[in-house]
């Protein structure tokens, strides 16, 4: 499945993806906002072991349907085989849920295939940066935006499109294709392995997870506007999103970084495959399920993913500084994309993309200490390009965190620096328990740069 900071992204952008979707503000029109699904992934087959049967336009005839919907699936399924040039391999199921059913069944899921202590982990490290309010619970939160927004899913571990059993007509329109285009994926390509969560490489499944929802992004678009979608641009699609999700009391009350990691699959995914098509047809978007792009920087810049530039390599994190009683219980990757979103929340997004463009590398770290009350601190190393592009990272931190430590008596304290091409951001430690209230000293937090400055690249 998927992966935190922009929830690394990872774990918002592994919920997103398994999570739901926002469903559209429904005015009467099929054009209305975009319907987000959710995809849940789970273990599958490597793509060798899977069958290919003789494709079939109208696969889905001899499949179970979802009564209400089976029409408007095969409909939908001739135009999206012929647009996307996917043929359906064997029949696509079906089925449609009570809200409440689909729901429980998204959880199910959810806590099956993240392991234990996860999403709170990556929560707190949202909480120590101070990207999104002190009281927030990102799964409790997210579960709350997706209860109230979701559409369907695909799943590919059964093979099957699961629908919310009251979608308007517009809904329908919006839904179908997206679902369907995942159901040709994991025919080709056996997406579900793909997107499994794996402990270390969050910006790396994000990637995927990009590639995976821009493909079906493009397709329905394209069954809604024909050829005009080649026209949408990525900023326009982006604030389509974001007024759909703020149009609701839920949305509106969701933390920006949430949101963006919530539409980032759809609007940056969307540029990515509309890049690969316009360059080399669709070939060129089946040709990256076979060589997948291995970091969120190269779905931002193509030229990236076509010269496979790689991530800077980056030092394990030390935590001797923090004390007795701490030990590491995330170690993540965040990724270009990831820094973007964190840096939209201290500055406009085209500042934040231009000084996120030059990340290298990077590697975060979240620690606690068990005890009555836990502590957390959180800890952020990204290498840069070149020490120009770190001093463009820096005046943003600057501006927003100021040139010292924070000393802030809830998160504890808030320190980073600079060093040529290397930015470190450090966070906490806090104790939670009954309030949230600082567990260290701007002392401490400058003595944990230090020491992870001096820390040895290891491969």
């Amino acid at each position: 499945m998927r992966a935190l900071f922009g929830v690394s992204l990872a774990t918002a952008l592994w919920l997103v993806a398994c999570g739901a979707s926002t469903g559209s503000s429904d005015a009467g029109s099929a054009s209305s906002a975009p319907v987000v699904e959710a995809l849940l992934v789970s273990a599958a087959a490597e793509p060798s072991s899977i069958p290919e049967p003789p494709p079939s336009a109208s696969a889905s005839a001899s499949a179970p349907q979802a009564p209400k919907y089976a029409k408007a699936i095969e409909a939908s399924l001739k135009e999206v085989t012929r647009l996307r040039e996917l043929p359906a391999k064997e029949p696509i199921k079906s089925f449609s849920l009570a809200r409440d059913a689909l729901l429980e069944k998204m959880k199910k899921k959810m806590s099956e295939e993240i392991p234990p202590g996860i999403i709170e982990l990556q929560g707190e490290s949202l909480r120590s940066f101070g990207l999104v309010p002190v009281d927030y619970e990102l799964e409790e939160g997210f579960l709350k935006l997706i209860s109230a927004r979701v559409a369907g899913f695909y799943d590919p571990d059964e093979k099957a499109m699961y629908l919310i059993d009251d979608l308007t007509k517009a809904q329908e329109d919006e839904t179908l294709p997206h679902e369907l285009v995942h159901a040709l994926q994991d025919q080709a390509f056996s997406i579900g392995w793909m997107l499994d969560y794996k402990p270390g490489k969050s910006d790396y499944t994000a990637a995927i997870q990009h590639l995976v929802e821009g493909d079906a992004m493009l397709v329905g678009m394209m069954v809604t506007y024909g050829d005009g979608a080649l026209d949408v641009d990525t900023e326009s699609l982006r604030t389509a999103f974001f007024l759909s999700t703020a149009m609701s009391p839920v949305g509106a009350a969701t933390p920006p970084i949430i949101v963006s990691s919530l539409v980032s699959p759809y609007t940056d995914g969307f540029a990515f495959v509309k890049g690969l098509r316009a360059e080399g047809g669709w070939a060129a978007v089946d040709a990256a399920f076979k060589k997948l792009p291995e970091t969120t920087e190269q779905i931002l810049h193509l030229d990236k993913y076509k010269s496979r530039e790689p991530a800077k390599p980056v030092p394990a994190i030390p935590i001797g500084a923090l004390g007795p009683g701490y030990a590491v219980g995330l170690e993540e990757a965040n990724g270009e994309l990831a820094l973007r979103m964190m840096l939209e929340q201290w500055a406009t997004l085209k500042v934040a993309a231009k000084a996120a463009q030059g990340w290298g590398g990077d590697r975060y770290v979240v620690v606690k200490k068990k005890d009555t009350e836990p502590s957390y601190a959180s800890a952020l190393f990204t290498k840069m390009d070149s020490a120009t592009d770190a001093a463009e990272v820096a005046k943003i931190l600057k501006a927003k965190l100021g040139p010292k430590c924070d000393a802030r008596p809830d998160l504890g304290p808030l320190a980073w620096t600079q060093r040529g091409e290397d930015i470190v951001i450090v966070a906490g430690p806090y104790t939670k328990g009954g309030t949230v209230k600082s567990a260290g000293t701007c002392k401490l937090a400058e003595a944990w740069l230090k020491e992870i400055l001096a820390a040895p690249v290891t491969k």
